[in-house]
């Protein structure tokens, strides 16, 4: 794990990560699935020829593929129990859309964080092709859906939904990429993330 650094989040301080170290508080979006192979991800994304699919670094994807291109970028580490899905244009929040997130947590379960530069962060939970868990950080209020205990509980731990906490020099972002990478284990390397990763367009089909 990469050294923590400090955030804000309803001006209580929290320990961030190393999803945080790389993605920062700038407009993005995240997708990590369980117990699935990236062979298993790319099936559940409808790609058929998985070979020799090209490698994008995260500061030059959008220039080949352009901002309207519904694409992510797999980082599957070996032996690790998460495989994480990089939206390339964080604006459009491919991997995040109910959709996808429940095409891929079929049989398991996958967790999403969704962050738009001046507006909102929303975090979602799906398990067994079910959304179970939602929250929008711009309604100031617990997650919503029929199982949001556990993602509750983990915002609740990085400072939301606090009396008494004040709106100044927060940062949602990072704390709600802290929150579900304590909760469930999330670990990348930074340095790989940010490097050429496997890119692929998300089928409309799926959306």
């Amino acid at each position: 794990m990469a050294d923590s650094v400090g955030g804000r989040a309803r001006g209580w301080v929290v320990s961030v990560g190393s999803l945080s170290g790389v993605l920062g508080s700038e407009e993005f979006c995240v997708t990590a699935v369980c117990g699935l192979t990236r062979e298993d991800v790319l099936s559940r994304l409808g790609v058929v020829h998985q070979e020799s699919l090209p490698a994008y670094r995260m500061d030059n994807a959008v220039e080949h593929l352009g901002l309207d291109a519904w694409a992510v970028r797999l980082y599957a580490p070996s032996g690790a129990e998460w495989v994480y899905l990089f939206d390339v244009n964080g604006q459009t929040g491919v991997s995040h859309k109910r959709p996808v997130l429940k095409w891929l947590s079929e049989g398991t379960e996958a967790i999403s964080v969704w962050s738009l530069i001046g507006s909102t962060t929303h975090v979602t939970q799906a398990r067994d092709g079910e959304v179970v868990a939602t929250c929008s950080t711009w309604m100031f209020e617990p997650a919503s859906g029929s199982d949001p205990d556990r993602l509750n509980g983990a915002l609740e731990r990085a400072g939301f939904f606090r009396e008494g906490g004040t709106e100044d020099d927060c940062d949602d972002a990072l704390a709600a990429l802290a929150a579900v990478e304590h909760e469930f284990g999330l670990e990348v390397e930074p340095g790989a993330v940010a490097g050429p990763l496997p890119t692929v367009i998300v089928p409309v089909q799926l959306l």
